[in-house]
């Protein structure tokens, strides 16, 4: 009876030891190194300028920080940004933010109104290689070359008559800021 005890439990510990072992199959495996390369990103910039930017009204130099504005005025800022653009398939749009006008003080209706009447008036120009379209957003895209140059922005705000005789009295003696004034480069999603 020991013998037969003992062949059951040898018989049952080779059992364990071969399903345990039943995953250890090998199998035949190859690879090989594919000739491959190193890639470089592209980049997106838009930064000013060492130039000092110049503001003008109705066509003459003003000083923006002390001009009253009144319907009918044009507003010109000109300024010169370096535009810089890196990427066989990149394309981005090139345009005026949309809190580059905002009113001095949110809680006033007249700032609010002052506000609303210049920033719907705004249009942004700017020309070059790689950059095309004609306002109020441009295209930059280089292709397969690099658009890195410096470019010279305007920014025209129009504070427009009113559409009747008193019909922009909600803007008197409303208050913006322009020192906010920003241009935008952002890649274009596919």
């Amino acid at each position: 009876m020991k013998k037969i005890v003992k062949a059951s439990i040898a018989t049952t510990a080779g059992v364990i030891l071969l399903l345990g072992g039943a995953g250890t199959f090998a199998t035949w495996n190859s690879s090989a190194t594919a000739e491959g390369a190193s890639i470089v990103a592209g980049n997106l910039v838009v930064e000013n300028s060492a130039t000092p930017a110049t503001w003008t009204a109705n066509g003459a130099p003003v000083s923006i920080a002390s001009y009253r504005v009144a319907p009918g005025d044009v507003l010109t800022y000109t300024t010169t940004m370096k535009v810089g653009a890196e990427g066989d398939s990149l394309q981005a749009t090139l345009a005026l933010s949309e809190a580059s006008i905002a009113p001095a003080d949110a809680t006033e209706p007249a700032d609010v109104a002052l506000a609303g009447y210049l920033t719907e008036s705004a249009v942004l120009t700017a020309s070059g290689t790689g950059i095309t379209g004609t306002g109020p957003t441009f295209t930059v895209a280089p292709g397969a070359g690099a658009v890195s140059q410096d470019v010279t922005v305007t920014v025209t705000i129009t504070f427009p008559y009113g559409d009747t005789v008193g019909g922009n009295n909600d803007a008197m003696n409303g208050a913006v800021t322009l020192d906010a004034l920003t241009v935008s480069l952002t890649q274009n999603t596919k």
